[in-house]
């Protein structure tokens, strides 16, 4: 098969970078699909669907921020999603000077801080803004460089009140000015907003050669912010280069054992209300298809692909692919990359690994210039952006072709026994882990005598021999990768693993711990009846004491995790049998 051309992958991304602030819905945005469906045609793609889904429009017409005293000056900005349509004018304030006197002579108030986290600071500082009752609230970028900067602030609709950006130059330049006395400011906005909006995947297919209903997914979003190159034309673009070589390669007599599927997907930044109101396009994609995922060995995802250094280069995959990940090698120079499992949920994989596909994740981050206008195709490393797209390749060949599916059962096993071995520790834990620790441990010894039959099937055993272990492998790593889950206890993504919700056991233990001191209080083991009847009496010592209602509330709570914990243990014995048997089935077929 021929190599990437750079060539073709640059002139992809230059004109979806000449397609600024492709927000999901907008006409941007479907100029951008448009594109994308005329490139895939005019490299003899016949197969390209549209597939829309709804999402909420929210597109930026102008922002505007004024200085009108101690100096007359405009500075530039850009205003945050989901911010709406407005006039505010009034008293700049830093946040940190505030005080109530402040705020209640000036009416309201404009305040402006620090960025402070790349993703979660700005929603911080809104927070923070509405605290302080603000009339609306100027984030400055964390890095110099003339840098414009945006991210979704929160999901679950409208700002209550308008968020802007300005440069660090421009931040620094408004709170030198607040040193020397009083500053006030005019902000305008004009928003366009519909919670009737339309997006659209594009989804085009090449058929393999062989009877196979096995498909290998590969996507990526094409919506962005500012021109987006890295974020995420150049992803985009290889998209659509993998689509060009794969159907030359299968026009000039190349063969696939499976199918591939190409996906582009719209709405990835922003188009919901909704807890994920990103990756939208994806999400429809999956909510629609769940017989193809099915069938779907693998969903290769790229996104933020090109920032250059000091942003570090990452491969994540799910553990049942960790090992092929690391075997696949390309003819270009290789970047440092780091290797991590599972990956997190910041991309268009995630449903798909919900799913339990097994998922490949290629990401590049931190950048200074995420999300800023300064992603553009000069400030590409079309090296890295290369060797991505020869990777992806390399991946995608193998995976369409090798008489056995890569995939790794005992990795995430492990992963398994560590997190069981991690939460048996816990002292007042009603939780036994020791039978699943037994059934992994035996599981585990399997290894060498399954891998070796294995072997020998896919070298000389029958069409339907290796068809059974495939779909074997599939199912059981598809029902591992069902587990991994987020629960929110330090930081996202780190929280993100394999049997998420064994995480809550900690939380048992905790809840229970603080249950057992409230029920200490000799009012709280009255009856609820004379609760009640002590509490209307006003001479009452006690009627000041309401403990009964919260501490319902919290035996409640304690129950529900006591149920998704039993429920995750169910679960993984059922998967662990079903390994088992499934092992012990091939085993004695020899």
């Amino acid at each position: 098969m021929e190599k990437v051309s750079i060539d073709e992958v640059r002139e992809t991304i230059e004109k979806l970078c000449s397609i600024e602030n492709k927000i999901a819905g907008t006409e941007a945005e479907k100029k951008a699909l448009m594109y994308l469906k005329k490139r895939l045609s005019d490299y003899g793609l016949t197969n390209i669907k549209e597939e829309s889904f709804d999402v909420h429009l929210w597109n930026p017409r102008s922002c505007s921020l004024k200085v009108t005293d101690p100096v007359q000056k405009e500075i530039k900005a850009v205003v945050f999603p989901y911010s709406t349509s407005v006039f505010v004018k009034g008293p700049l304030v830093q946040f940190q000077s505030t005080n109530p006197e402040i705020h209640q002579r000036n009416n309201g108030m404009i305040g402006i801080t620090n960025w402070g986290d790349l993703y979660l600071g700005p929603m911080r500082a809104y927070f923070h803004a509405l605290d302080q009752e603000a009339k609306a609230a100027i984030i400055v970028s964390p890095t110099e460089g003339d840098l414009n900067k945006i991210v979704i602030i929160s999901a679950g609709g409208l700002l209550k009140i308008p968020v802007i950006n300005v440069t660090k130059e421009d931040g620094d330049y408004l709170l030198k000015l607040l040193e020397s006395g009083s500053v006030d400011v005019e902000i305008e906005l004009d928003v366009e907003y519909s919670e009737s909006g339309t997006s659209s995947n594009l989804v085009t297919t090449l058929g393999g050669t062989g009877e196979s209903k096995e498909e290998i997914v590969v996507g990526a979003h094409f919506d962005s912010w500012f021109k987006g190159a890295a974020d995420n034309s150049a992803p985009a673009a290889i998209v659509v280069e993998l689509a060009r070589l794969l159907n030359d390669y299968v026009n000039k007599g190349g063969e696939l054992k499976r199918n591939l599927r190409f996906l582009l997907f719209g709405s990835e930044e922003s188009g919901s209300k909704e807890f994920y109101h990103w990756c939208n396009g994806s999400k429809a994609y999956v909510d629609k298809h769940k017989d193809n995922l099915k069938n779907a060995v693998a969903m290769l995802s790229l996104d933020s692909i090109g920032y250059p250094a000091p942003a570090q280069n990452f491969i994540g995959a799910t553990s049942d692919l960790f090992e092929f990940v690391n075997s696949v090698k390309t003819e270009v120079s290789e970047p440092k990359i780091e290797y991590y499992d599972p990956p997190g949920y910041g991309s268009d994989h995630w449903f798909f690994e919900l799913a339990g596909v097994p998922s490949i994740y290629c990401v590049a981050f931190e950048s200074q210039f995420y999300h800023t206008q300064k992603d553009d195709p000069e400030h590409l490393d079309y090296d890295a952006v290369q060797f991505y797209a020869e990777f992806m390749k390399e991946a995608l060949i193998h995976l369409a072709n090798s008489e056995g599916i890569p995939l790794d059962l005992f990795r995430p096993l492990t992963t398994f026994q560590n997190i069981l071995s991690y939460h048996a520790r816990w002292k007042d834990s009603p939780f036994d882990l020791s039978l699943l620790l037994s059934k992994i441990r035996r599981i585990l010894n399997t290894r060498g005598p399954f891998e070796k039959e294995v072997k020998r099937i896919f070298e000389k055993g029958t069409t339907d021999e290796k068809s059974r272990v495939n779909q074997f492998l599939m199912s059981a790593t598809r029902m591992m990768n069902q587990t991994i889950g987020w629960i929110w206890r330090v930081s996202p993504p780190d929280d993100i693993n394999y049997l998420a919700r064994l995480e809550m056991i900690t939380d048992y233990i905790d809840l229970n711990a603080s249950i057992r001191s409230l029920r200490s209080m000799p009012i709280a083991n009255v009856g609820p009846h004379s609760a009640a009847k002590l509490n209307r009496q006003k001479e009452n010592p006690y009627n000041w004491i309401k403990v009964h209602k919260p501490l319902a509330m919290l035996e409640e709570e304690r129950s529900k995790i006591f149920q998704e914990v039993e429920s995750e243990i169910s679960n993984l014995t059922k998967i662990l049998d079903t390994i088992s048997n499934g092992i012990a089935d091939i085993l004695q077929d020899k």
